[in-house]
């Protein structure tokens, strides 16, 4: 049978691109596998004169739409039928379709199976695909399009609620959830991945119920010959918060939290990933900005944090697995299987800032041995389930169903 996969091309970032990446380093291991698997091509080699590509195809829309400098809409604006949200999500179609269509016309002349990772090349699959073919759609979202494309990039200091009222909102999470629903199959990594989709919109616990799992998998790079990103620890417990500014990421919350922690905690807390001058300049915290090289940063630090408000299942929470890091995790969606699956978890009941610096508090006053316990356990989680071998072995299982 033929899958062939439909999206950017595979590379080391967020997303689809790097969801795609690490599949096909699993299929790279695999000298005589039972289906023919088909990737997107390549990314085209570039220039050394040129700029590396933007970090994400979300910021490209952000500038298309408010500029290179950012600005916060207007309720007017944002209320409007057919305004700001609705030329956002056209322009993110666009840019998707021009990304994906070298794959997606593959798929669809060769393809048993069009496997799609989001919703606008699902769409076009739908409408273009011949009788007997089958259009599948992995989730690689934590909410519906519209309400991630105003919340981060329109008033990420809003809560969520507020924002799925908004006409265009609604509009487009309609037309997201009717693509969920006339694809073949969709598919997530686990059962707990949809929790944020049923928390903000209960229509999509049907077609949630009927989903495929297909846990993920991911290693990461090797570690550089550079300095340690870090420098020296200063004899502190280190944990690192790795990820965006965007509001589902939770960092606001741990800003608050840091404050409730005491004094004699002796904790600092790596920021990789927000640029430095957005990080509070509170003690605890050593911003980094963006960081290449992440593995060896993983290494340097003594616990990962993610205090996501929702979560899908984390890639740079795996690699913190396979860098034998415990986890203090908001106990929320794939966070939860982490916990499942045996990680060196400490989970958080809630986002109150009383509560995650209780459980920085805890963290950074675990002896030793504990942590080292917690340390050896997310490190066998990894050889046993979050490889991409495993990542691989488990999407041909699926493919196994309808061959």
């Amino acid at each position: 049978m033929i899958v062939a996969h439909v999206g950017p091309p595979p590379r080391r970032i967020g997303g689809p691109a790097g969801y795609l990446h690490q599949l096909q380093t699993g299929a790279s291991t695999d000298s005589h596998p039972r289906h023919d698997v088909r990737f997107p091509p390549s990314q085209p080699t570039r220039p050394l004169r040129q700029p590396p590509p933007p970090p994400g195809l979300l910021r490209r829309m952000r500038r298309k739409v408010f500029g290179p400098k950012f600005y916060r809409p207007s309720s007017s604006e944002l209320s409007r039928v057919g305004g700001l949200v609705d030329g956002m999500l056209r322009t993110t179609a666009a840019d998707i379709k021009d990304e994906a269509g070298a794959s997606l016309a593959a798929a669809l002349e060769h393809g048993n199976v069009i496997f799609t990772h989001e919703p606008f090349s699902a769409d076009a699959a739908l409408g273009q695909r011949r009788s007997g073919q089958q259009v599948w759609m992995m989730c690689h979202g934590v909410t519906p399009m519209a309400l991630y494309s105003v919340w981060s990039w329109g008033v990420p200091e809003a809560d969520w609620r507020s924002l799925v009222g908004y006409p265009d909102v609604r509009a487009w999470t309609d037309w997201e959830l009717d693509i969920w629903t006339r694809v073949d199959r969709l598919v997530l990594p686990c059962p707990e991945a949809g929790e944020s989709f049923r928390t903000i919109d209960e229509r999509f616990n049907a077609v949630i119920d009927r989903a495929s799992f297909v846990l993920s998998g991911a290693s990461a790079p090797a570690r550089g010959s550079g300095p340690n990103p870090l420098g020296s620890s200063g004899g502190e417990r280190v944990g690192l918060y790795l990820g965006s500014g965007e509001p589902y990421r939770g960092f606001d919350v741990l800003t608050k939290a840091v404050e409730m922690v005491p004094g004699d905690a002796k904790l600092a807390i790596a920021v990789a990933g927000p640029p430095a001058d957005k990080v509070s300049a509170h003690p605890c915290f050593r911003a980094l900005g963006r960081v290449e090289d992440v593995a060896s940063l993983l290494h340097s630090v003594d616990f990962l944090i993610n205090v996501n408000r929702f979560t899908l299942f984390d890639l740079s929470t795996i690699e913190a697995t396979q860098a034998g890091k415990p986890l203090l995790l908001h106990a929320v969606g794939g966070n939860r299987a982490f916990e499942r699956l045996g990680a060196g978890c400490i989970m958080l009941p809630d986002l109150q800032p009383s509560t995650v610096a209780r459980g920085l508090t805890r963290m950074a006053t675990l002896d030793s041995s504990s942590l080292a316990a917690l340390a050896e356990q997310s490190k066998s989680c990894w050889d046993q389930h979050l490889t991409p071998r495993h990542m691989w072995e488990r999407h041909l299982t699926l493919y196994d169903e309808i061959s």
